[in-house]
């Protein structure tokens, strides 16, 4: 018999509703203590159904709906009881209080979904993908979350373990027939790995991937002074970032915002204005103007439409083309100096703001649906260890004894397993769930 565990379950501040809930055997005998209804017993309950009543803790009242679901149908798979109390600090804190002055203990850290881990109602990967979409500030970081919440990632373990099973049966076999395994069994085997092999190599993507979705790109505005960065960039993300004046060199300094560009994050910097002979503050600026372009995913060298092309700005695209880049002539509303240029924008009127877009996105490989890779570290290293082992067992299967080949293969499966839980040790699991919130 579990104890019962109880928790705010949404984010503090005010809000239009804010939820304890109570899980465990006995969460409805707490409750019973808290949410009065006229003729109204938990025992009796229907489950999954809301029920308006008063919630009464201590001398705070609350109008609330209350809510019961049964074991083994919940989120835990235990009995939880959910009170949907008006949002606030105060409510809220104060009926939790008084859940454990009736017999719950404060919940910790993600004790509720490692409770349903350990009840057979998600797998370790499925409660990681939990953890992940909480944490999620990009569409593309939701979308592999959810991949994992709704079982995707499971499902291609599965598909890959079941394979390895295969095979690791047909190598048992051979070990006892080892002239069998060269006849018959070795091609079999051999396609095998080969497709488990291409599985793994699909669901570990690649670095870049990878980064795309976990970190995003950085992209920096450069160019000369005066170019229009500054207003270009305030126009790309839809409000007043950077200072803009009249007056050359403004910027002093490498400004950061954030935005999402086909669901990705993107970093956009602008920067200080290079041209020679600066001093002072300016010229550390430009420094780190030529440091952040350095290391920019992406370029946006701007150039001004109203001043003619000149050696300086020659030079410093020279300098600049060495990098993924996007030429950018700006202030077509008043250009007087066309020339070659990847696209003619308006920072102004907003002219070929969208086109631009789209042009950063096609340049950076920000491709809507990009198949993402596994969530978390733990579960990357586990499926490229396993691809380790099944690339060994593919060398092994051509020159070594049966023996060998099984090692490999059962070390491949041990790691795939790990991912969804099946065969996780008590400290990984201690771990994982140390780092949710309270109330998950």
């Amino acid at each position: 018999m579990s104890d019962v565990i109880a928790a705010i379950a949404t984010a503090s501040g005010e809000g239009a509703v804010a939820i304890v809930k109570i899980s465990g055997s006995g969460a409805d005998k707490v409750a019973s203590q808290l949410f009065f209804r006229e003729n109204f017993e938990f025992s009796a309950a229907e489950p999954n159904k809301l029920y308006l009543g008063t919630v009464r803790a201590g001398r705070v009242e609350d109008k609330a709906f209350a809510v019961i679901f049964r074991a083994p149908k919940s989120y835990t798979g235990e009995d939880v009881v959910e009170l949907q109390l008006h949002g606030g600090r105060v409510v809220a804190e104060a009926v939790l209080e008084a859940a454990v002055s009736f017999g719950a203990r404060p919940a910790e850290p993600g004790e509720f979904t490692k409770r349903a881990y350990l009840n057979g109602k998600m797998s370790l990967s499925e409660a990681e993908g939990v953890e992940a979409i909480i944490l999620a500030d990009s569409e593309a970081e939701a979308v592999a979350a959810y991949r994992a919440l709704g079982g995707e990632l499971d499902r291609t373990i599965r598909l890959a373990g079941d394979i390895l099973v295969e095979a690791a049966a047909m190598t048992d076999v051979a070990l006892d027939y080892p002239e069998e395994m060269a006849d018959e069994e070795k091609p079999q085997i051999l396609g095998s790995l080969n497709e488990v092999k291409g599985i793994l190599n699909s669901l570990i993507g690649t670095e870049r991937d990878r980064k795309l979705v976990t970190d995003g790109i950085s992209v920096v505005l450069s160019g000369l002074v005066n170019a229009g960065k500054s207003s270009l960039m305030n126009a790309i993300c839809g409000a007043e970032r950077a200072i803009v004046t009249e007056y050359a060199g403004t910027t002093r300094d490498v400004l950061r915002e954030r935005l999402e560009i086909n669901g990705i994050k993107v970093t956009l910097s602008d920067t200080a204005g290079i041209r020679e002979g600066a001093e002072g503050a300016e010229k550390i600026g430009i420094a780190r103007a030529e440091e952040a372009y350095k290391g920019a995913d992406l370029v946006l060298f701007v150039m001004d439409g109203t001043e003619p092309e000149g050696e300086e700005e020659i030079a410093l695209y020279r300098k600049i083309s060495v990098k993924p880049n996007i030429r950018v002539l700006n202030k077509s509303d008043e250009s007087k100096y066309p020339r070659e240029a990847d696209i003619i924008v308006s920072a102004v009127t907003g002219e070929n703001l969208s086109a631009l877009r789209e042009m950063i996105a096609e340049k950076a490989g920000l491709k809507k649906g990009i198949n993402p890779p596994l969530i978390r570290e733990r579960g990357l290293h586990a499926a490229i260890t396993a691809l380790k082992a099944v690339e060994e067992a593919i060398t092994a299967l051509g020159r070594e004894t049966p023996d060998c080949v099984a090692v490999d293969i059962k070390e491949a499966l041990e790691r795939l397993y790990s991912i969804t839980g099946e065969d996780a040790k008590e400290s990984v699991v201690e771990e994982i769930f140390a780092r949710f919130c309270v109330g998950k």
